[in-house]
């Protein structure tokens, strides 16, 4: 008979976990910032593009600030979407 493995996630007694907390808050604002970035690029670009008649400057400047509304929405979403997706496939997340 196979033995039978398990993994069950836990940053308890992890070295450097406070660390790599703290990256990852870093890296979630980091994108934020980008997506507000992109979304006032985007809004120029688009404002800019019509008011000159450029129809091509219009789209390009929306599909820009669109960008940065789905980034904003993938930052503050992804450690749900993880936690989910472990949670689907039958992973067990670490209690309180």
């Amino acid at each position: 008979m196979i033995a039978q493995v398990s993994a069950q996630p836990s940053a308890e007694g992890l070295p450097g976990a406070e660390f790599i907390q703290t990256l990852l808050d870093w890296l979630a604002q980091i994108a934020l910032w980008g997506a507000v970035g992109s979304m006032l690029l985007g809004g120029a670009l688009a404002g800019y593009s019509n008011w000159h008649g450029n129809s091509y400057g219009v789209s390009q400047g929306m599909k820009i600030a669109g960008g940065g509304f789905v980034g904003a929405v993938l930052a503050a979403l992804a450690a749900t979407i993880v936690n989910a997706l472990f949670s689907a496939a039958g992973g067990t997340a670490p209690g309180p």
